[in-house]
């Protein structure tokens, strides 16, 4: 039987519109931003910011756009930030397929589903061994497969709870659909939201259930339970 973590989980709307129309005046207020000071030059030492494609699921929405990437890798950046704002903006939404174009949109951590982006590969120096576990995630509506990566001799599940919410997963797949009409895309690295997850399972194993506590814990945040088939 496969091991699960339950998750908070993610509500499905049930109005396309109401999710345009949010964003679409989400993106209004961000055509007239506060006044931007000149990025800072990194040291030498530091990584150049870049600006890479980026691909966001939401409840109802898929949301394309620019960002830029401050340091070596995405998940780092979004477990660090609260809230990003995308640039050059395409949203779809889920529930009739419509679509609506912005300049900017601004997005918050906790209504991203799962995301994934064109980047550079991250420093080889910073890549410690890891031994991968094949998940499947469950958030709503959408379905994503793929590669956990956990430090040998650690539970994978419970090395889930003992970092950020935003967890990358290698040689991954995310399914969902528009209009009730299936798609599938795939990617090296698909970042999933532990806190938006109804659950995250490995894929034929044996192992535990493990239901959340109040968010707020720190740890391990579950009581373990013998799965059952």
């Amino acid at each position: 039987m496969s091991g699960q973590i339950a998750g908070g989980g993610a509500a499905t709307s049930r109005d396309g519109r109401g999710a345009l129309r949010r964003l679409r005046d989400r993106a209004r207020s961000a055509l007239h931003p506060a006044r931007v000071e000149p990025p800072a030059v990194p040291a030498a030492d530091e990584p150049a910011n870049v600006d890479v494609t980026f691909v966001a699921y939401t409840e109802d929405c898929r949301v394309t756009g620019r960002v830029t990437l401050e340091g070596d890798r995405l998940s780092d950046m979004l477990n660090a930030r609260g809230d990003l704002v995308l640039r050059d903006v395409l949203v779809e939404s889920l529930v009739d397929g419509r679509s609506a174009h912005a300049d900017e949109v601004p997005l918050s951590r906790d209504e991203l589903i799962a995301v994934h982006a064109e980047q550079p590969r991250g420093d080889p120096a910073r890549r410690t061994r890891t031994i991968t576990y094949p998940v499947a995630v469950q958030s709503g509506t959408y379905v994503i497969r793929g590669n956990l990566h956990a430090r040998p001799g650690t539970e994978p599940l419970a090395s889930a709870y003992r970092r950020g919410p935003m967890i990358p997963l290698s040689n991954a797949s995310i399914e969902y659909a528009v209009r009730g009409v299936p798609r599938r895309a795939s990617a090296d690295a698909i970042i999933v939201n532990r806190n938006t997850a109804d659950w995250i399972q490995l894929v034929g194993e044996r192992g535990l259930r493990i239901a959340p506590e109040p968010s707020g814990e720190t740890g391990l945040r579950g009581t373990a339970t013998a799965a059952r088939r």
